[in-house]
């Protein structure tokens, strides 16, 4: 019987440690082998430029008995990105591969602006009420949402892991200023009246940032917390809801992010909590419902998108607020700790996409 590969695209970090990954993103690969060979899969892993349109094979990372080892194998007829490159080469290499026949899944491998996203998503008006105002900073942007909103959120417009982000609250003295500094936890503040803090206005000058009204969500013990929630295409080709992870920031902060501290719990160990007027499978329903309407509009926008981590914030009443889209939905970082996933209802994030790679195997009869 003829081997069929799935071609697995990984960042250069994690190609470069294949020999010997760290615990965490072992189990990550771990899960990905288990789901494969359950499916009749075989996954190989190499970067996005080592494949080429019509080669007939690729040296590329297999799981042996000892461990990963490089092999000269068929180039895969299908392969799942896991890189976020917004190089426009990128893209036109992904396009390259696809117009020679390989299934591609997950693209854009890139992360889109996230200005671009909710102007795609606020053509829908059915969810326009589920979107924070929104504005691309400007000093014009930035007076006029002072005016109109005592507290706000300024974020840069591409980045990830909340790196950037600052909190803007206005108190009966004048405003404060909410920031971290690059590479530090630790959460400074400035106070001004009238004229906003010169920091602001430097960080707009190196980066390009939204500036959002900032939403009362629900609290977890006073801590903020908001939710990934993955939406996936499962082994049948349609978008499944494939956990939902509550990210708490630590004290005293307005970031979620385990990179500043946030902390990863199921919606039911908090939900009694976060929203006690709310039965938590009524909660869970309109979240999971949420999710999948914003991912299957997306796909009318981005068909090969099979992959998505939304970040959703939930009122004490229990409306639903879209923040942003990830296009990978996993974050192993605070769903892996210690070579231990940390609960089995988030095994489905790394499962599921390799058996909707199974379905395309299957639906367009590769081998």
């Amino acid at each position: 019987m003829t081997t069929r590969y799935l071609g697995i695209v990984i960042p250069k970090n994690d190609y470069d440690k294949m020999l010997n990954p760290d615990k965490d993103t072992a189990v990550m690969f771990s899960i990905f082998e288990q789901t494969a060979k359950r499916i009749g899969i075989t996954p190989c892993y190499f970067k996005l430029f080592q494949i080429k349109p019509n080669q007939d094979t690729i040296d590329a990372y297999v799981l042996g008995e000892d461990g990963y080892f490089l092999m000269n194998v068929p180039s895969p007829k299908v392969i799942y990105t896991r890189v976020l490159d917004y190089l426009p080469s990128s893209k036109k290499h992904i396009r390259s591969l696809q117009e020679s026949g390989i299934k591609v899944f997950n693209v854009p491998n890139y992360d889109v602006e996230k200005y671009t996203i909710h102007q795609i998503l606020y053509r829908d008006p059915s969810l326009r009420p589920y979107l924070p105002h929104t504005e691309l900073l400007t000093p014009e942007t930035l007076l006029m949402m002072m005016q109109k909103y005592d507290k706000l959120f300024l974020k840069p417009n591409y980045g990830e892991c909340g790196r950037g982000a600052m909190k803007l609250e206005k108190n009966r003295d004048g405003w404060v200023l909410s920031y971290k500094i690059k590479g530090s936890i630790v959460l400074k503040k400035r106070f001004f009246k009238h004229t906003p803090s010169k920091i602001i206005f430097s960080r707009m000058e190196k980066t390009q940032y939204l500036i959002q009204e900032y939403i009362p969500l629900a609290k977890y013990y006073n801590k903020p917390f908001d939710m990934r929630v993955a939406a996936q295409k499962d082994e049948h080709g349609i978008f499944q809801v494939s956990a939902i992870m509550c990210k708490v920031a630590g004290s005293d902060d307005y970031l979620t992010n385990g990179a500043h501290g946030g902390k990863t719990y199921r919606l039911a160990e908090i939900a009694e909590v976060t929203n006690p007027s709310i039965p938590y499978e009524v909660l869970e329903s309109k979240i999971t419902s949420f999710g999948i309407y914003i991912a299957e509009y997306m796909n009318t926008v981005y068909p090969h998108i099979a992959d998505l981590g939304f970040d959703i914030g939930v009122t004490k009443k229990g409306k639903p607020y879209f923040v942003e889209c990830n296009f990978i939905s996993d974050y192993v970082g605070g769903l892996i700790k210690n070579g231990e996933i940390l609960h089995k209802d988030f095994l489905p994030i790394f499962s599921t996409p390799i058996e909707y790679a199974g379905y395309l195997f299957t639906k367009y009869d590769l081998t």
